[in-house]
């Protein structure tokens, strides 16, 4: 049986990383375990907790059982990321966003999914923030609880931080954002064609 305390610090952060990337060998190189570890970990924490959490038909993992137990740990493990010392948010950067912020290393790197997926993965708070490309035509996020914050108009679309409206005045987070903002400028240093948005 698995402890409590390890399903917060060890189980949790598997699950959480399972649905980012829905695969046990990326897990398993980014915790830097075996991935029968992985597979052990996240069944052993799924039962315990009884979250029935299993790779799904659309091949992503997720829980589909007690999703008010699995909120409360995410907001826990969450808080836990953040106030940290040093603070180690979970973020991600994706597509013409992943280039820009790249000496930035982002927790995880191109294990975006569609942009609807990226927005569900902060509204659970497995995610901390993203720095995503959309095309300018798009529309803004649907989502009331999130805050986008456009960095950089390119050829290619537009580069926006997306995260947690209760989040935006967090420390870890606007020292995050801060160091995104300086790498589109340096970036912008190179490219002057493309536009601050900051």
């Amino acid at each position: 049986m698995v402890p409590l305390a390890d399903i917060l610090f060890d189980g949790l952060p598997v699950l959480d990383l399972l649905e980012i990337t829905p695969s046990t060998s990326v897990v398993a190189q980014i915790t830097q375990r075996d991935q029968s570890s992985i597979s052990r970990i996240y069944r052993q924490v799924s039962r315990r907790l009884g979250l029935d959490f299993r790779k799904q038909n659309d091949g992503r993992y997720r829980a589909s059982a007690n999703q008010v137990l699995l909120e409360g740990l995410r907001r826990s493990s969450q808080w836990m990321r953040l106030q940290a010392a040093p603070a180690a948010p979970r973020w991600l950067a994706c597509g013409h966003a992943a280039e820009v912020t790249g000496a930035q290393q982002p927790t995880l790197m191109q294990h975006c999914g569609d942009p609807m997926q990226v927005e569900r993965l902060l509204q659970e708070r497995v995610l901390d923030l993203a720095v995503i490309t959309r095309p300018s035509h798009a529309a803004p996020a649907a989502a009331a609880d999130l805050l986008e914050l456009p960095v950089l108009r390119h050829p290619g679309g537009i580069d926006l931080i997306l995260m947690r409206r209760d989040l935006s005045d967090h420390q870890a987070l606007q020292a995050l954002i801060a160091a995104v903002q300086q790498q589109v400028r340096q970036h912008l240093r190179q490219h002057p064609e493309q536009e601050w948005l900051g």
